[in-house]
């Protein structure tokens, strides 16, 4: 079992030096959920490896932390393979909408990696970035790069929230400027054939 730590943001602009390490188209929703515990189906398809595969998935709060007002959240997760026909079975089982989205990997210092994130369907126009941490101590002291908006905090806009929401519901919690902002960046990954 891991403990996932990790801090999310908005995206301000693309930068210039862009380098991708991996594009992965994603499909999720979750099956289960407890006051402890959400379970999560996800099929991921990497683009640049021509590969699929099917992840189960636990997240259990356990003794999960909040730091500076749920900005960076940690909680322990178990992951385990599965094959198509059980993510098949599985979807039918949903207690969510299916979250579809296209996660773009980008490496930045210190060996972290934004995955930034452009979904579609009820949540197209949705434009987010995480950065998952290998410890407490370096979230806290981590410096964004510039190219990285305000954080978003987990309570109003985790995945778990998404899957929940109606595209009304969601975007009365997104900014239109930031929408606005959100829609031309996704038209230059478009433009510049990333997604």
């Amino acid at each position: 079992m891991k403990k996932e730590i990790e801090r999310k943001y908005t995206v301000n602009y693309l930068p210039e030096d862009l380098k991708i390490k991996d594009i992965i188209d994603i499909e999720q929703a979750f099956i289960y959920r407890d006051v402890n515990t959400v379970v999560r189906i996800r099929k991921i398809q990497n683009k640049k490896k021509n590969t699929t595969e099917y992840i189960y998935t636990v997240k259990t709060k356990g003794d999960i932390e909040y730091f500076e007002n749920a900005d960076v959240a940690s909680i322990y997760e178990i992951e385990s393979h599965i094959q198509k026909n059980e993510y098949n079975e599985l979807i039918k089982n949903k207690i969510s909408n299916v979250i579809k989205k296209t996660r773009i990997v980008i490496p930045i210092e210190n060996h972290l990696h934004v995955e930034m994130d452009v979904y579609y369907e009820y949540l197209e126009g949705l434009l987010t970035a995480e950065i998952e941490f290998p410890n407490a101590d370096i979230a806290n002291h981590f410096k964004k790069p510039k190219w990285l908006g305000e954080k978003i905090g987990y309570k109003d806009l985790s995945n778990f929230k998404l899957s929940k929401m109606t595209k009304e519901e969601w975007m009365e919690k997104v900014t239109k400027e930031r929408i606005e902002n959100n829609r031309k960046i996704i038209q230059d990954l478009k433009k510049n054939e990333k997604i």
